[in-house]
């Protein structure tokens, strides 16, 4: 038997539209409902949605989901909202640029201000069913299902009575439409941009995309191709103190023909500028898809040695479980299981030759036991000799630990007689993007202070199992206390152990000794790999245990 996701994908490829549930229509083609007749939803097989909606070039980018209720101006911003926290709690809030929503009372961007489509045909044409426009493809389908329910929930949770649909008729309609009474402003992210062809397989996407990777952001991406479009009276000096192997960074853009030498200088190509204005022009889309790169980044069994383990218990079972329950009176109705409710009801009326009802011994309750969270101080090494590949592999591990456990994150940073917050603890990735790109490596390893500031910021929070994550590819170079570096390292370490604040350190073969003093001083582990490179640490925190 095929799931509902396959059947989605047989439907869809014939042109047709399905009904999820009872109250949800969903297809990629314009659907149209009649007044008089409600209950019957009329699939345009011949109007793609994605074409008529949003002049896009492509046919089967859109989906088109029609969700019925009572008539009803419902809340729009509720409904947003809601939709919006089932995205980032399972760390798909990226997909909120993707989603466009219309209701009765008004609709946009599902992330936007929700101040649009308030003409008066639009609010009274959407009265009795809520409108989302997705950009998602046949392989997420799962997500489709996961929305319908929760904006089901939500339009419950508004005390508004779904209404059920009776036909779904697929039929060719009259072409070009007239799409004109709901012609309105938005500020929708689903209009296709000038650039012709499918944009995720354009030169333009694929080549932004594998530089953003290299980078690990868009946002430098950009940055780079905007110093050297406007590089009046500068020279490379600024680049080269942020970016360690400019050198090789400057290689890839020549070889995408983006930059070409002129003059003892640089600058863009004919190319290179038009890679400036898709960057701009198709940001959200580049940055989403960095994301999941970033996320699901494959682990490789790389070299890794644990030199030291404390004794402590690093790898913590606390994940959240979902228990269900027979109701009893002495306990607090808070939430219903609601098929397992209905199955017992089911069971006993067959049994006892009754009338379907549900009585208080069919009620099934869910006991939900919440996860334990964790937060982590990311403690990054961003001396001289960090310079290139080890910095920007650092920053890649504090986004890939926010995208792939959603634990809360902090990044500190340390160099010559400084140590400064680039990110305060959170799960925001933009947040971290922001943060760790103004990280610029430079000066001696002042590694005592980084410790004891670590802490001192740590002890200063209200924090859930603090982990310190130690990312070093050297020894300490700078004394805080005395004249030995060294020495005050490990003092500082054993601050962090008198605390019970889980520690490790990842570090290079050469400074095991040192580094194995200092995380045996802290009471952690020391994990130590042959270079420091974003394979390498993605594989050591994904399989060390260090995450709860």
């Amino acid at each position: 038997m095929n799931s509902p996701v396959e059947k989605m994908k047989m439907e869809f490829a014939k042109e047709r539209g399905v009904r999820i549930g009872e109250a949800a229509v969903v297809s990629r083609k314009v659907h149209v409902i009649s007044p008089d007749r409600p209950q019957v939803v009329r699939i345009i097989t011949n109007s793609d949605a994605g074409k008529v909606f949003y002049n896009r070039f492509n046919e089967g980018e859109i989906l088109h989901v029609d969700l019925f209720h009572e008539i009803r101006a419902v809340d729009v911003k509720l409904l947003a909202g809601d939709l919006i926290k089932a995205l980032s709690r399972n760390s798909m809030e990226f997909m909120a640029d993707r989603i466009d929503i219309q209701t009765g009372s008004g609709g946009g961007r599902l992330s936007g201000s929700l101040n649009y489509g308030k003409t008066e045909s639009l609010l009274k044409d959407h009265l009795n069913h809520v409108h989302l426009s997705i950009l998602l493809n046949d392989n997420d389908l799962d997500l489709l299902l996961f929305l319908i329910e929760n904006l089901e929930e939500s339009l419950t949770g508004q005390g508004v009575e779904l209404r059920r649909i009776e036909r779904i008729i697929n039929e060719v309609g009259n072409t070009p439409m007239d799409m004109s009474p709901y012609a309105t402003d938005s500020d929708s992210y689903l209009k296709q941009s000038n650039y012709s062809g499918n944009m995720f397989r354009s030169r333009e996407y694929q080549q932004a995309l594998e530089i953003s990777e290299y980078l690990g952001s868009v946002r430098e991406l950009e940055e780079v191709l905007e110093f050297f479009n406007s590089r009046k009276g500068r020279d490379l000096y600024e680049l080269k103190k942020k970016y360690g192997d400019l050198e090789q960074i400057i290689e890839r853009l020549e070889k995408g023909n983006l930059l070409y030498r002129t003059s003892g200088s640089y600058a863009l190509t004919p190319e290179g500028k038009e890679m400036v204005d898709f960057i701009r022009a198709n940001r959200k889309e580049l940055e989403a898809a960095l994301k999941k790169i970033i996320k699901k980044l494959p682990e490789k069994r790389d070299r890794l040695i644990t030199s030291i383990n404390s004794g402590k218990k690093n790898v913590r079972n606390t994940t959240g479980r979902v228990i269900q329950t027979p109701y009893t009176k002495t306990d607090w109705l808070e939430e219903i299981e609601v098929a397992e409710t209905v199955k017992k009801a089911l069971v006993r009326c067959h049994f006892g030759g009754e009338k379907f009802s549900i009585q208080r011994e069919d009620l099934v309750t869910v006991k939900r036991c919440p996860e334990k969270g964790q937060d982590i101080c990311l403690i990054i090494d961003a001396s001289a000799s960090m310079a290139g590949e080890r910095l920007r592999s650092a920053k890649f591990l504090a986004k890939h630990i926010v995208l792939k456990s959603h634990r809360r994150v902090s990044v500190l940073a340390f160099q010559e007689r400084n140590v400064r917050i680039h990110v305060p603890f959170t799960k925001n990735f933009n947040a971290i993007d922001t943060g760790v790109s103004s990280i610029i490596s430079s000066g001696l390893t002042p590694l005592a202070l980084a410790l004891d500031q670590g802490l001192s910021y740590m002890c200063s929070k209200h924090l859930k199992n603090p982990l310190i994550m130690l990312i070093t590819d050297g020894i300490p170079t700078v004394p805080m206390w005395s004249t030995d570096p060294v020495k005050d390292a490990i003092v500082a370490a054993q601050k962090i152990g008198k605390k019970k604040i889980d520690f490790c350190c990842i570090g290079l073969q050469p400074n095991r000794d040192c580094l194995t003093k200092i995380a045996q001083a802290a009471g952690g582990k020391l994990f130590v790999v042959d270079e420091l490179n974003r394979d390498v640490l993605v594989n050591v925190i994904n399989q060390s245990g260090q995450l709860i």
